[in-house]
């Protein structure tokens, strides 16, 4: 399967890198791509199918079965978004066991317990795990940036914030792109109740009035804990990189 692990990887990486690129610069990505990966996923596996028989069925069921309920539940938690299970339920199609050959883990004495996680993993989970790792640099940068710029009262109130977000005073908020509330507000009784949502809440004309009118009337500090709504697919496109030249990273650490 050397030769169809190695289109498949060149395929992906390059669907990867466009997704990649429009979640930068929009926070969207087009269904066409998606539609692209199954059309030319369903005849490769085909082909795996008539080759290789039976083993590949089961490792291409365990492999779309298991990412996309993974992936499904984390959309429905809103870890992150449509675009990345997507993505990976793709990945999974395309590329279902982890591939024959991996370029640089042979180098390292870690490889023997890496390639043990491999029959543990599907790739695309391989993918999907080894994408947290450049993810906690983002969130070892909030932590840095809070640590230096929040007072200590503040930093012992939201121990758990900092490695999300960050604060900033409600008049910023307008026209601030690719960002999101960590907090819904509401008012009941005379009361503003905070609430911390998964996913955050998305910042539009209404919300920024809503909350200046909230801080201007002492109901609401005029600072506010905001999240960087980051484009993860970058983040599964490290991950699928790591995963094809090391294999499952993370399970070193298990």
């Amino acid at each position: 399967m050397l030769e169809s692990d190695i289109l498949g990887i060149i395929f992906c990486f390059s669907c990867l890198i466009y997704a990649s690129w429009h979640d930068i610069k929009s926070r969207s990505v087009t269904n066409r791509l998606w539609l692209l990966m199954i059309v030319v996923g369903v005849p490769v596996a085909s082909y795996n199918l008539l080759i290789h028989r039976i083993p590949f069925l089961i490792s291409l069921s365990f492999s779309l079965l298991l990412t996309s309920a993974l992936s499904y539940l984390c959309f429905r938690l809103n870890l992150f978004g449509g675009a990345d299970a997507k993505s990976l339920i793709c990945i999974s199609l395309l590329i279902p066991t982890h591939p024959s050959f991996h370029f640089l883990s042979h180098h390292f004495p870690i490889s023997s317990s890496l390639n043990t996680g491999l029959v543990l993993f599907p790739f695309a989970i391989s993918t999907l795990l080894n994408a947290t790792i450049p993810a906690l640099t983002v969130s070892f940068a909030l932590f840095f940036y809070n640590l230096l710029n929040l007072r200590p009262e503040e930093r012992r109130k939201n121990p758990g914030l900092l490695f999300i977000g960050y604060k900033l005073h409600v008049d910023k908020l307008t026209d601030l792109k690719h960002t999101r509330l960590i907090h819904s507000y509401e008012e009941k009784e005379g009361k503003l109740e905070k609430k911390f949502l998964f996913g955050g809440v998305e910042i539009d004309r209404g919300v920024i009035e809503e909350l200046k009118s909230y801080a201007y009337a002492g109901k609401l500090e005029e600072e506010v804990w905001v999240t960087p709504d980051l484009p993860f697919i970058l983040f599964i496109t490290a991950g699928f990189v790591i995963s094809v030249l090391y294999g499952n990273f993370l399970f070193v650490f298990v």
